[in-house]
């Protein structure tokens, strides 16, 4: 029951950032309608970045590798980093940025990414249970 249900909150993230992905795929190549050549260099590279960032999040958590529970804590805590440091000056207070929906979807997915590799051990302190007892 562990395995699986950590398992189904890994493809349930990843299925949020293969979304994610696919946006700044159609936002890259301007099938967004965002003229992304024109944009600063600054957010180009964060674009590039996150796409790569996001692809394996999406590949790590499909196949439960190690490499997706690192890129996805690199993007979450990136993307915190840019909400509550770089766009608060854009906006009035910081009570905007704590209650954006980016900054509530970064916060549950890390609670849930936790939750997973909490029921992770779960899954292997029972599996261990279950070979030494049938031994």
């Amino acid at each position: 029951m562990a395995y699986w249900s950590y398992r189904i909150i890994l493809w349930l993230i990843a299925l949020a950032y293969a979304y994610f992905t696919f946006v700044r795929v159609l936002n890259i190549t301007g099938m967004s309608g965002f003229d992304w050549a024109s944009a600063p260099l600054p957010w180009q590279i964060l674009d590039v970045f996150y796409l790569v960032v996001n692809l394996v999040v999406v590949y790590g958590f499909v196949l439960a590798l190690p490499i997706g529970f690192v890129a996805f804590f690199v993007a979450a805590i990136t993307q915190l980093a840019l909400y509550f440091v770089v766009e608060p000056t854009q906006r009035q207070s910081f009570e905007d940025v704590a209650f954006d929906y980016r900054v509530a979807f970064q916060l549950v997915t890390i609670a849930l990414v936790m939750a997973a590799l909490w029921l992770r051990e779960l899954a292997r302190r029972e599996r261990k249970a279950e070979s030494s007892g049938s031994g």
